[in-house]
């Protein structure tokens, strides 16, 4: 038997009359035993080193944390972090990122000269009137909404669905709109349903939960003139105004302005969620 040392991904052509043990070089130190017949061509399989992340971005708010996890396909070889914008967010050796300021950052993890990326989006941080789009968009996506047929009750209305999005948004706990729906309607298990007496009051109460960082349901009417229920995420100006307000719609799961709805022709109704 004879051995030949391959570095790199190099392959051999062998013209000997028996058949070889051929070790491959890689990270330098590793070795590993190949075989070949007379004639064949040594096509080396890709040993190559390997980090893998379990997420490849990331939207948060300022202030936020999270955590990454990074394992690579060989034992012994520990990835190392950094972020490549410091001022956005910073990340410890264990992979912890703390978001500092708005803007946008890649949190890497390198060993041995090989890299993997996670891609983080830092918004601002809340200021009292307004949760962040992209929040609310990936609470949307989490959950789902009506036009999805997701869950297998597909009688579950918007009031379920509109609901299940200020509960994750306040309380960090994901419920799906099922757990919401009792007897043809939405239990607003966890909650509390406000029946007021004025469009002025409703905004008021809605704008009094937003100043809290807390989402909350109203029930509005669409341009037919039906009712329907939305999750309210934000307000600009004064908040005096149904057209200030942001709106995250569970018929399809978009972002809207106030100014798309009219008010319910059933009376004026706020669900909050209980803290």
């Amino acid at each position: 038997m004879r051995k030949i040392i391959c570095t790199g991904f190099l392959a051999l052509l062998l013209s000997v009359t028996t058949v070889l043990s051929v070790s491959a070089v890689i990270d330098n130190n590793t070795f590993l035993p190949l075989t070949a017949d007379f004639g064949s061509e040594i096509k080396l399989k890709d040993y190559s080193l390997k980090i893998k992340l379990n997420k490849e971005k990331e939207n948060k708010e300022a202030g936020e944390k999270f955590s990454i996890k990074a394992k690579t396909n060989y034992d012994g070889y520990e990835p190392t972090f950094y972020s490549t914008d410091k001022k956005v967010a910073t990340v410890t050796k264990e992979g912890k990122v703390t978001c500092k300021n708005a803007g946008k950052t890649k949190i890497v993890a390198e060993c041995n000269g090989i890299k993997s990326v996670c891609k983080v989006n830092v918004e601002p941080k809340f200021v009292g009137n307004s949760i962040a789009d992209s929040k609310m968009s990936s609470i949307a996506g989490a959950i789902g909404w009506q036009t999805q047929h997701a869950y297998p009750q597909s009688t579950i209305m918007c009031s379920a669905y509109s609901f299940a999005y200020a509960y994750y948004q306040v309380t960090g706990t994901l419920r799906t709109p099922g757990s919401f729906w009792y007897g043809g309607g939405c239990n607003w298990n966890g909650g509390t349903y406000h029946r007021l007496g004025s469009s002025s009051a409703m905004l008021s109460k809605i704008k009094s939960e937003l100043d809290q960082n807390r989402a909350c349901v109203g029930l509005l009417s669409m341009r037919s003139s039906s009712t329907h229920y939305v999750t309210f995420y934000g307000y600009t100006g004064d908040g005096t105004s149904l057209s200030d307000f942001k709106i995250l719609d569970p018929w399809d799961g978009t972002l809207r302005s106030g100014a798309e709805y009219g008010y319910s022709y059933s009376g004026y109704h706020v669900a909050t969620v209980n803290v």
